[in-house]
């Protein structure tokens, strides 16, 4: 028969070392909105919230275009960023949304809020056929072959006038109502381009750490040892081709109804694919903050740059803001090529660490 095993303490133990191996505490509401991760934000919120309060109409008209080429840039950078499939053809899904709602609301009265949801099943749908030609095709060829689809469509649309309105484009019958998504001034826009904005942010911040983020990211770095550790590349691809379609159509759609107009030239065009590239890559890409930083640095600069050549009477000079882009793309990628995102999140953290809360925790 076993013996009876007896179990005899070593030492006294020390009641502040039983404390010690208590579970932490959860840490209150209080204490994390006196973090300035959490009140930094909102303060920034609350800022950007009352900014076009202060402003006349044409500073209006620049914040929103910041906010509506930002959700377009976070969209492209889905698919583009960490997927790293570079497109230049994202103005394809772009002018589905537009044309789509547009010609719902024409044709059968249907409210752009369900038309944007229409035209970005046909964008996933479009997507789709472009993924099964294009796929199998990677770096420059894969970029060139978007832009072949996108001149497709846009010639499409410039031919069947009798349809799309071809190259004298479309008007949007303007009603002032919500339900239309037409105002009879700027500021409302703002908000509901606000409001997309953080919607899809947190979209992406929800991808980013999920199973599909951590696959994109592993097929944009090297496709090749995703595919051998057991990666489905086409399908993580279609997959991300789909958000970023579905996304970048409902921004077609806001545009149509933000402009009240919409013509071939204007949404389909080459230079309206390389404006959403590279709003990503200056503000870098892969990153879910980048293609805003990138909105809000780009498209001032360029206001006020046409304007300081219009004022020097060089207003006939087409193209001067996609050539001012060329030279700041160059200039980001030769001294950062990780895009503002690094030096800015490093400044910002900085930031952070001397305000009051940030060094107690």
């Amino acid at each position: 028969m076993q013996a009876e095993r007896s179990y005899k303490p070593v030492g006294k133990v020390d009641p502040n070392t039983v404390e010690s191996f208590a579970p932490p505490q959860k840490a209150t509401f209080l204490d994390r909105i006196s973090h300035p991760k959490m009140y930094v934000p909102l303060i920034g919120l609350v800022f950007l919230s009352i900014a076009p309060l202060m402003v006349n109409q044409y500073y209006q008209n620049i914040l929103n275009s910041i906010v509506l080429f930002a959700i377009a840039g976070v969209s492209w950078n889905i698919f583009g960023g960490y997927a790293r499939q570079i497109s230049l053809g994202h103005a394809i899904f772009f002018g589905i949304g537009a044309y789509t709602s547009t010609l719902l609301l024409i044709n059968f009265g249907i409210s752009p809020w369900i038309g944007m949801f229409i035209g970005g099943i046909f964008s996933v749908l479009v997507g789709y056929v472009m993924g099964l030609s294009l796929m199998r095709l990677r770096g420059h060829y894969f970029a060139i072959s978007t832009i072949v689809f996108s001149q497709v469509l846009l010639l499409v649309f410039t031919k069947y006038r009798q349809f799309t309105g071809g190259a004298e484009g479309l008007s949007v019958p303007f009603a002032d109502s919500f339900w239309m998504l037409q105002f009879s001034n700027k500021l409302p826009y703002f908000y509901i381009f606000l409001a997309f904005l953080i919607g899809i942010l947190l979209l992406v911040r929800k991808i980013e750490n999920s199973r599909l983020g951590y696959y994109m990211i592993a097929m944009g770095q090297d496709d090749q040892a995703a595919k051998a550790v057991g990666i489905n590349i086409p399908r993580v691809k279609h997959i991300a081709l789909a958000i970023s379609a579905f996304t970048m159509s409902i921004v077609g759609t806001l545009y149509a109804q933000y402009m009240y107009f919409i013509e071939p030239m204007a949404v389909f065009h080459i230079p309206l694919s390389v404006e959403f590239a590279m709003i990503s890559i200056i503000g870098g890409l892969g990153t879910v903050m980048g293609p805003v930083i990138g909105a809000i640095i780009m498209k001032p600069f360029i206001e006020i740059a046409i304007s300081i050549t219009n004022f020097l009477g060089f207003e006939s000079v087409g193209g001067i803001n996609y050539f001012l882009y060329g030279i700041i793309l160059v200039i980001v990628v030769i001294v950062l090529p990780n895009g503002l995102i690094r030096p800015i999140t490093k400044g910002y953290n900085k930031l952070l660490s001397v305000l009051p809360g940030g060094k107690s925790k």
